[in-house]
């Protein structure tokens, strides 16, 4: 092997001293060794006689290559083999689950390490969560942990509304089901005071050491920590991930600072500007952001959450994926510049939330989704096809929804997507086609060649449904008007500015009303 480089270096040194036209510029490298170990390799014979260029002739280079060629031996060009650049990266794949609210017990309820506890009703663990196991398989899997961890039953709760906290042992259950990306910046992560908060990031802390947890983001025993991203090395790729979240209205000292325990605000503008410069420069592949955010049962996302993550964190910073919620309810799905934004992926499961199912088909589910990975020619990993699974019983034993009522709700996300659509980005609502278990699928270009999973998925792959009028009216009807951001910002010029926000009635705006979350 060593000879024959040496030969093809020979030939290219000649080639150099001819003239030729710029793309011409080629040489020949040895083939890759396919030779047992001991074996002496043959020598090609290769014409490197100089040859006359003559005007219409062929190009010198190329003839001295023929041989070259018919010896089976690959002629790339000599400017990218002078390139100073690597060759690209062999590529990689990455399957990455996402989702919304989980929690482990009721309100006020007292925690056991054998099971949550429901309005005084007991259910163990396996019996909680049966219905996910055959859902989480993916390399990396998120959910947003919206609770206090914690053993102790005598920790003074915050003057709130309602109270969360989980057994460790329920945590470390969820991790062994695969769960390994926890969420923390929350609403409720602070449900029990500076003590609770302490107690989750040491829980957390030891599961790391002692399961199969990889990271939790967003609480932290301070500003810096609460603000940090987590580097993941999973399957030769580097994940970044970071949280913000809401900072309830009243409870400015749940904001960290420099001494004090708590979460980055998404309300204030300094902390989520921080939180996505800090993920933006940490040295990975892949940047994921977890944020709680939103209007409660609102499943169109507002315009301060597309300001902040399409267009500050996506465009601005170059963030990957964010995974959004809080809402309970699901809301659109955004790909943008090849980045994905789930702005809403309402429940996952949470003893403490209320039951959905009577709020329509527009809010009775929440979302499991299941996003296929794998590296472009740069190295960078994109979204080559998109899963979502609807769910339903989230507050209690969240399972799948069966098929048919499942397929009704991938008509809905794809009305959504309509209000999603906005031309001066090149923004657009993600689109799915329903399979015949219910699930949605979405493929990017090509992906039906891809090998692996992703071929597999996409084989059958033909686009997205198109609404019927009858999905139409009936998503209308249980949604309400969606337009896209272009129609919108037409329609809305003339009284854009004597019109003021307000929330719908009966639902509360945490996430864009003016609080005071305090000096950090």
């Amino acid at each position: 092997m060593a000879v024959r480089k040496g030969l093809m270096a020979i030939a290219m040194l000649v080639a150099l001293t001819i003239p030729a036209r710029a793309e011409d510029l080629v040489v020949a490298t040895a083939p890759p060794d396919a030779l047992p170990t001991g074996s002496a390799p043959e020598q090609p014979s290769v014409a490197v006689s100089p040859l006359p260029q003559m005007p219409g002739s062929a190009s010198p280079v190329r003839e001295r290559l023929k041989p070259l060629r018919r010896a089976g031996m690959p002629t790339p060009k000599l400017l990218d083999l002078l390139s100073p650049e690597r060759p690209p990266p062999p590529r990689r794949t990455l399957t990455l689950t996402i989702a919304g609210d989980l929690g482990l017990g009721g309100h006020m309820q007292p925690v056991r390490s054998d099971g949550a506890m429901k309005h005084g009703s007991f259910l163990p663990w396996s019996d909680l969560t049966t219905g996910l196991r055959p859902l989480i398989d993916g390399d990396l899997n998120f959910a947003n942990l919206e609770t206090a961890v914690t053993e102790r039953n005598d920790l003074r709760p915050e003057a709130k509304t309602f109270n969360f906290r989980s057994h460790p042992a329920g945590v470390r259950h969820l991790v062994g089901l695969g769960i390994n990306l926890l969420g923390t910046a929350n609403n409720h992560a602070m449900d029990y005071g500076v003590s609770g908060a302490f107690e989750t990031v040491d829980h957390l802390d030891r599961l790391l050491a002692t399961s199969g947890l990889k990271a939790h983001a967003g609480l932290g025993r301070n500003r810096a920590e609460a603000g940090r991203p987590w580097l993941v090395e999973i399957r030769e790729t580097t994940v970044a991930f970071s949280a913000t979240g809401i900072v309830s209205g009243g409870f400015p000292h749940h904001r960290a600072g420099d001494n004090r325990p708590g979460q980055m605000a998404y309300q204030s503008a300094e902390d989520f500007a921080e939180v996505a410069r800090r993920l933006a420069a940490a040295p990975a592949t892949y940047r994921m952001l977890s944020v709680h955010q939103g209007i409660e049962r609102q499943v169109q996302a507002d315009a301060t959450a597309i300001r902040k993550l399409r267009h500050e964190a996506v465009l601005g910073h170059g963030v990957d994926l964010v995974a959004a919620h809080h809402a309970h309810v699901v809301q659109g799905i955004e790909l943008v510049q090849g980045k994905l934004i789930f702005y809403g992926l309402g429940n996952f499961m949470h003893p403490g939330m209320q039951n959905m199912a009577s709020f329509g088909a527009c809010q009775d589910y929440g979302l499991f989704a299941r996003l296929h990975l794998a590296s472009d020619a740069t190295g960078h990993l994109r979204a080559r096809a998109v899963e979502v699974i609807p769910l339903t019983d989230m507050h209690y034993r969240a399972k799948r929804l069966d098929a048919s009522p499942a397929a009704e709700r991938i008509s809905i996300l794809n009305y959504l997507a309509g209000g999603l659509d906005d031309a001066s980005t090149g923004a657009r609502g993600l689109r799915f086609a329903a399979q015949r278990d219910g699930s949605g699928l979405y493929c990017a270009a090509g992906a039906s060649v891809e090998p692996g999973r992703i071929g597999a998925l996409c084989r059958t792959w033909r686009g997205p449904d198109e609404l019927t009028g009858a999905q139409r009216s009936r998503a209308q009807s249980s949604c309400g008007y969606v337009a896209s951001q272009t129609v919108r910002a037409r329609e809305q010029a003339p009284s854009q500015a004597a019109a003021s926000p307000a929330s719908a009635k009966g639902q509360r705006r945490v996430d864009a009303t003016p609080v005071t979350v305090g000096a950090p």
